[in-house]
């Protein structure tokens, strides 16, 4: 019997991928409660007037809008900001 040659997969990776179908939306809710509340509002203002001038949920402008507010989570949890902009 041959064994099997498994590969890990960096942590990062399977989080993407249990993330993949989840909704900009969805992850902003998730960690809203923890952001201040001028991030909140500037993030909801921006994703609200994309989204009446008819922008989809699922455009990379919202999830630009979603990586912001991640960031500043997880700046304020102490894990640093990654380089993207606002």
């Amino acid at each position: 019997m041959n064994p099997v040659n498994i590969k890990s997969v960096p942590v990062a990776l399977v989080g993407e991928a249990l993330t993949s179908n989840v909704s900009p939306l969805y992850e902003l809710h998730q960690i809203a409660y923890e952001l201040p509340l001028n991030v909140l509002s500037d993030v909801k203002q921006r994703i609200g007037d994309w989204l009446a001038s008819g922008g989809k949920e699922t455009d990379p402008y919202i999830k630009q809008q979603v990586a912001y507010a991640k960031n500043v989570y997880q700046a304020l949890k102490g894990g640093g900001i990654n380089c993207g902009t606002h």
